[in-house]
């Protein structure tokens, strides 16, 4: 009989680690953008959300939004270019990567 550990299965953490952070205290700060999920806002009205895991002073923090350009922004980037550093911007009214 086997053991569990022969089985060489890793669990798959779709889960960001890390406390929530508001985009407001992360504008014009340098971060690193590890990964990201779209997912449709918990307001029915408010279209996708943006959850981005984030490193930030060296910990690892989570951003929710529902920036649309940052939205349209991130999913051009290939997944082989992540990590990348970035700083997120308020162009007018509304918020972009820089």
């Amino acid at each position: 009989m086997k053991n569990f550990s022969e089985f060489n299965i890793k669990p798959i953490i779709e889960n960001f680690v890390g406390e929530k952070i508001a985009t407001s205290k992360l504008l014009d700060k340098e971060i690193i953008v590890k990964d990201f999920k779209i997912l449709a806002s918990k307001f029915a009205d408010r279209g996708d959300r943006l959850d981005i895991q984030i490193e930030y002073k060296d910990e690892d923090r989570i951003v929710f939004t529902g920036g649309k350009y940052l939205i349209q922004t991130i999913q051009k980037i290939a997944k082989e270019d992540f990590p990348f550093k970035t700083k997120i911007v308020k162009n007018g009214e509304h918020l972009e990567f820089a």
